[in-house]
């Protein structure tokens, strides 16, 4: 048996029994079972099909059971619990994943009794070790007296919580006294977070999210915030199994007027949807900013063209009177103005600087991807050595803990390649960096005096970018369900209605995906906003992002919507002359955009669009006007010098025409131009010309007389008008095929 089809047939398991098509999934379980030499898991799939047929027996031939609810659920679950355990058994049974290698150590699986359910804890001193960790006084100890004896315990408990399928009593004992404890560092304590999140996202156990609410509730900083964002996308990837543990739901339910709930379940949600824009930003680095940084351009205003940017597609702008959520990102800042926003919004900018520093033994241990960056660690005291005289490597170690530019990985990625840099190259390297850090802590300092949540809105950050690099980067990345491989549409699951019972948290995620042009899942928000919210920006925005993904009737409908509730505006206006037009209603298309002009007489946009739409309708006259008021307002924008000479060239204007597109082709004529022109040329009777740059159109296209001749056809009907004959037309073709450019 290979993983992947255990996975998909598993995952089938689950689809079947969420479905309540109880029956089918008894035949795929069966399946599985006779995969696995352990007995136990046929007998108990025998026990479950037979309490299945006394539910049915009960429900159709005897008296109905009133306690038959009560028993289905119980089943389902029962059912879940067994298909989860199967998986896991298989995995270990077929050595399917490499990192499973850990259940072979003796006495790891031990079930049944209390005893043996704890085995290997005991083989390996794991209690008592901790036991006594707990005891010792950490103020009054060294970093070395700690990792000596203690770091070797919490990393034993953190792969026992990984790789446990279900907790006993023991572990959950340990954790609660984890919990608890007073003196043992909250580093360690995040580490038993990490390892309770890992651990539900590969089997699921009730025991392990209680265990993370109560470090919730505990509410000590760095912790709290992790174990919430485990608690979240637990929920999330166990989305169809949540319903049948109303405690949980319950539980999460208790929190829906917390402010401070409401506040970090959206921050955590909007950084996981920022997570999704991680490769995006890689590759706007290494292909926009870094050759500009290695290269010291003073003028960055030069490599980004503005004059360029600022005359992008009119028909894709946003309305400038909607409100803007997301502020941090202002849309054309020049290149390292916007390095510094990506920054501030928490956009993951190190991912592709330190993907290459993640081969250090340090990350052969699972843990250390999850453990927190803390000054007092003294396995990198060292890497700063030989640093030029009157360096503080403690007060450099504490900003770099303080800092909340950097996850935690990277941090110690930082430091163990600073640990193998010549002395001269350390120095130089460690210098740059800590002027860099200065300068980010700095501009940050002024956000942490005026939120208060700014501290907890860096550990998300953080950790989330945490989570990312394990998912992304481990060596043995491609063993594990990568979290955000998923779709992440926390809006949309079941359990998350019960978690955050306040619109504008589901408004402001529709707003961060309206904002990353990610179009079509801002529709599945702002449409679950629609009956509680008529205001006439969601409705403009539902009907863009429609728009921006082409179904242009519903952006109509949409847009038609807010027309009734608001004012008329010319944005408005033109966006619903744009719809009608690619809906091939021209009619109606100029009827709104002559509105439109009413209220903007001399934009630019208005009259094109008249101008173009009145050419769709071949009333080439009306668009010769507009197109002639366009070059008036604009007399240096030789884009319109096209159209006018177009709707010259078929008005029965040739010299007209001529001028025109050689005002187009002095500057930047393209294929489209030399075929015009060289129309134009055979219409006034110069053969040759019309030749000469018909040859040119051919050339600029690639040689492509597929093209050219399906263009030719086209434009036939304005040939003919010039009473060139249509025999002349088909000869030309041949002529061009057989005489290429000399």
């Amino acid at each position: 048996m290979l993983y992947k089809e255990l996975i998909e047939e598993y995952k089938m398991v689950l689809a079947m029994i969420s479905d309540r098509r109880i029956a089918e999934s008894f035949v795929a379980l069966s399946r599985l079972a006779d995969n696995c030499r352990n007995i136990d898991f046929r007998n108990r799939l025998n026990k479950n099909i037979e309490t299945y047929q006394n539910i049915l027996k009960y429900s159709f031939e005897l008296g109905d059971d009133p306690e038959k609810d009560k028993v289905y659920f119980r089943l389902v679950k029962s059912l879940l619990e067994l298909a989860d355990e199967l998986k896991e058994e298989l995995i270990v049974q077929f050595n399917l994943l490499g990192y499973y290698r850990l259940y072979r150590k003796p006495g790891w699986r031990s079930d049944q009794t209390e005893e043996e359910a704890d085995a290997w804890i005991n083989q390996v001193s794991l209690e008592k070790e901790v036991e006594k960790l707990l005891k010792e006084d950490f103020q009054n100890q060294s970093e070395k007296q700690v990792s000596s004896g203690g770091r070797g315990s919490i990393y034993k408990l953190f792969s026992s919580l990984w790789l446990s399928d279900k907790l006993n009593n023991n572990q959950i004992g340990l954790v609660k006294k984890v919990v608890e404890n007073e003196f043992l560092p909250w580093y360690y304590k995040s580490l038993v977070v990490s390892g309770l999140t890992l651990s539900l996202l590969r089997h699921f156990d009730i025991e392990k999210i209680n265990l993370l609410f109560e470090f919730y509730m505990k509410d000590e900083h760095q912790i709290w915030q992790r174990a919430l964002i485990g608690i979240l996308i637990a929920l999330f990837v166990h989305d169809q199994r949540i319903h049948l543990y109303p405690e949980i739901l319950q539980r999460i339910k208790s929190y829906q007027s917390d402010n401070k709930w409401n506040k970090t379940i959206e921050a955590i949600v909007i950084q996981f949807l920022r997570a999704r824009e991680t490769e995006k930003i890689a590759e706007k680095i290494k292909e926009d900013f870094m050759p500009d940084i290695m290269k010291m351009r003073s003028k960055l205003e030069d490599k980004l063209d503005l004059k360029e940017l600022l005359s992008e597609k009119l028909l894709e702008d946003k309305n400038p009177d909607w409100e803007t959520v997301f502020e941090d990102a202002p849309d054309l800042y020049n290149k390292m103005e916007e390095f510094s926003n990506l920054q501030l919004e928490g956009s993951d900018v190190f991912m592709s600087a330190f993907a290459m520093l993640k081969r250090f033994d340090f990350f052969d241990e699972t843990a250390n991807w999850f453990l927190p960056f803390y000054k007092e660690n003294t396995l990198f005291k060292d890497s700063f050595n030989d640093i030029k005289e009157g360096f503080d490597s403690s007060s450099f170690m504490e900003g770099l803990e303080k800092t909340r530019f950097l996850c935690n990985s990277d941090k110690y990625s930082f430091c163990l390649n600073v640990k193998h840099l010549p002395s001269i190259q350390k120095s130089m390297m460690v210098e740059l960096f800590n002027m860099e850090l200065n300068a980010m802590n700095e501009m940050g300092s002024d956000d942490e005096i005026l939120y208060a949540e700014m501290r907890n809105r860096s550990v998300i950050i953080q950790y989330i970018q945490d989570l990312y690099r394990f998912f992304r980067l481990h060596p043995s990345k491609k063993e594990f369900d990568d979290i955000f491989n998923l779709p992440l549409d926390f809006h949309n699951k079941t359990f998350f209605s019960q978690m955050v019972d306040n619109p504008q948290i589901i408004r402001n995620i529709g707003e961060f995906y309206f904002e990353k042009n990610h179009f079509a899942e801002a529709i599945n928000v702002f449409l679950s906003l629609e009956r509680d919210n008529r205001s006439h920006e969601l409705a403009e925005k539902t009907a863009y992002c429609y728009q921006r993904i082409g179904n242009f009737e519903e952006a109509l409908l949409y847009y038609k919507k807010a027309e009734l509730v608001s004012e008329p505006r010319s944005w408005l206006l033109n966006k619903i002359a744009y719809c009608y037009r690619k809906l091939g209603q021209n009619d109606e298309a100029i009827k709104h955009y002559l509105d439109s002009e009413k209220i903007d007489p001399e934009n630019l946009f208005i009259q094109s669009s008249l101008g173009q739409v009145y050419m769709d309708s071949k009333n080439f006259e009306e668009a010769l006007k507009y197109f002639f008021k366009v070059e008036y307002l604009a007399p240096d924008n030789i884009k319109v010098h096209r159209p006018i000479a177009w709707c010259s060239f078929v008005l029965g204007k040739p010299e007209n025409a001529e001028k025109y597109f050689k005002k187009v082709i002095s500057k930047e004529g393209n294929r489209n131009d030399f075929m015009n022109i060289g129309h134009v040329y055979w219409a006034m009777g110069d053969k040759k010309k019309a030749i000469d740059n018909y040859r040119l159109s051919i050339q600029k296209a690639n040689n492509n007389l597929k093209w050219f001749a399906s263009e030719m056809e086209e434009d036939k009907i304005y040939l003919l008008q010039y009473k060139i004959p249509e025999f002349d037309i088909v000869l030309m073709l041949d002529y061009l095929r057989m005489n290429p450019v000399p």
